[in-house]
């Protein structure tokens, strides 16, 4: 593990040489993360759960995939059809589950699609399906790119926090880049002015919507329209769902949150570095979920719902299926069972953390999972 890192070190000190002295964030966290080789979601150790570094909602309990199934039954219903892509797998797991309740309800799709570039996770994927859902695996297409034309429903859970972004930081009435270098044998923060006119165009406006202080700092995801514009441009008719760590714009540059949302997990220890360990731990930013929808609408979608993960889990079902499942589990199962529901639904836990947002094109028909609680106004 160390050795992979001290590889990617060097590859990264030489992008920095060859960069005058300093690389974007956005670059930095490209690299650490989804480098071929040595990139963190591509090396063989990388796992999710107690074996990872941090835990998703499909790997602590199965009633997670089986809520967002029931949503899926939903929406095949109004499309008289049933595809679904699903974009970053991880291990396989909310594939799995979800395949296994929709054939227990005879709702399978004709195809499940997983777009997936880490070829790591890929063979996770493929031998998880293999052990737990065998007679399912013909179903299962794997995609080296997104496909035209397709109608049915694209998820992507926990995808979008794991997009690489710019930092910045407010000095009195302008903005700086938060750059990366190299300096007393570590990586470190060197603010500049604006690699990319994007950045500070945008992050100005940002500045005076939300009266911004001096010493403010936080991220901005220049990828994060156009990855929604690949998916609604891919997006014949039917439904986007997005579920991620997030918050509305005005939420998201509240003034109080001065120190951004950049975050890391290292042996399910969290911890705001990003500059350490690279290769080695993961890096996220809470997704804005405002841009999301307004590139959305402006590629022919309209926002289906948007709310929190709680709420959708709550109105697909989660007590009903949680019952059904503890008539058959010991009282130790049964324990851990109320323990995964208070991790996933908790306003403290993932509950309200995490928001749910459908998308939907050439689709008019309500969504049962955005009727308990509707967070549209904080977009």
């Amino acid at each position: 593990m160390a050795t992979s890192s001290n590889a990617l070190i060097q590859i990264l000190r030489q992008e920095i040489e060859k960069e005058d002295g300093r690389i974007s964030f956005a670059a930095f966290m490209e690299r650490a993360l989804y480098h071929p080789a040595f990139g963190y979601y591509n090396t063989p150790q990388f796992n999710l759960g107690r074996e990872g570094d941090f835990t998703t909602a499909p790997e602590i309990s199965p009633l997670f995939a089986r809520c967002f199934a029931r949503q899926y039954m939903e929406i095949f219903d109004a499309l008289s059809t049933g595809n679904l892509l699903e974009l970053g797998a991880g291990t396989g797991r909310f594939a799995s589950d979800c395949l296994l309740e929709l054939e227990r309800h005879r709702s399978l799709p004709d195809r499940y699609f997983i777009y997936e570039i880490s070829e790591t996770l890929r063979l996770k994927q493929q031998a998880l399906l293999a052990s737990t859902c065998p007679h399912l695996l013909p179903r299962v297409v794997w995609l080296n790119e997104l496909p035209q034309q397709f109608v049915g429903i694209i998820v992507a859970n926990e995808v979008l926090d794991a997009l690489p972004v710019h930092c910045f930081r407010i000095e009195g009435h302008t903005v700086k880049e938060r750059c990366v270098a190299w300096g007393k044998d570590r990586f470190i923060w060197q603010p500049t002015a604006p690699t990319v006119t994007e950045l500070a165009e945008k992050t100005m406006k940002i500045r005076e919507r939300y009266e911004l202080a001096d010493g403010y700092e936080s991220e901005l995801n220049l990828n994060l329209p156009r990855f929604i514009e690949s998916l609604t441009g891919a997006l014949a008719q039917g439904v986007i769902l997005l579920a991620d760590y997030g918050y509305g714009q005005q939420e998201y540059y509240h003034p109080e949150r001065r120190q951004g949302t950049l975050t890391c997990f290292y042996q399910h220890r969290r911890h705001d570095d990003p500059l350490i360990l690279p290769g080695l731990q993961d890096i996220t930013a809470h997704v804005d979920f405002t841009p999301v929808v307004e590139t959305a609408v402006a590629n022919e979608c309209t926002l289906g719902g948007y709310t929190t993960q709680a709420a959708f889990l709550f109105a697909n079902g989660l007590i009903e299926l949680a019952e059904i499942e503890e008539k058959n589990l010991s009282p130790a199962d049964t324990f851990h069972l109320h323990q995964a529901i208070k991790q996933l639904t908790l306003p403290t836990e993932m509950g309200d953390r995490i928001k749910v947002m459908a998308l939907c094109k050439n689709m008019e028909h309500p969504l049962s999972g955005f009727s308990l609680l509707d967070r549209g106004r904080d977009l």
